[in-house]
C-alpha cells in the first residue's frame, strides 16, 4: 500500500495548524489537504494507470534493471538505487516510443 502520501499528509497537519502567521489556519489545512488529496488521485488514478496501460513500453529486461540500480547506487548511492528504475522507464519511454519501429521495441 502507498502510505508516504499519507504520512505526508499527517506531517503537514502541525506544521500549518501552530503556524502563527496564518490567519486562518484551520481553512488552510482544509486546503492543503484537499490539494493533497487531489494530487494523490491524479497520479494514482490516471497517471499510473496510462503509463502501465502501455505495457510494452514499460517493460525492461532485468539485466538493464539491476545495471540501472548499480549504475545509479554508484553515482548516487541509496537514492539513486531507489530512483533508478522510474527514471530507466522514463527513458525508454522518451527515447524509444516515437521513433523506433514497433517490430524493434
Amino acid at each position: 500500500p502507498e502510505v508516504g502520501a499519507f504520512i505526508a499528509m499527517l506531517l503537514s497537519v502541525p506544521i500549518i495548524l501552530f503556524d502563527s502567521r496564518h490567519e486562518a489556519a484551520f481553512v488552510r489545512l482544509v486546503t492543503a489537504l484537499a490539494a493533497q488529496l487531489g494530487l494523490k488521485f491524479f497520479f494514482a488514478n490516471i497517471v499510473e494507470v496510462k503509463l502501465v496501460e502501455n505495457d510494452s513500453t514499460m517493460k525492461m529486461h532485468p539485466v538493464v534493471t539491476l545495471m540501472a540500480v548499480a549504475f545509479f547506487g554508484f553515482i548516487w548511492g541509496p537514492t539513486g538505487m531507489l530512483l533508478s528504475v522510474p527514471m530507466m522507464t522514463y527513458l525508454k519511454a522518451v527515447l524509444l516510443v516515437e521513433y523506433v519501429p514497433a517490430g524493434y521495441r
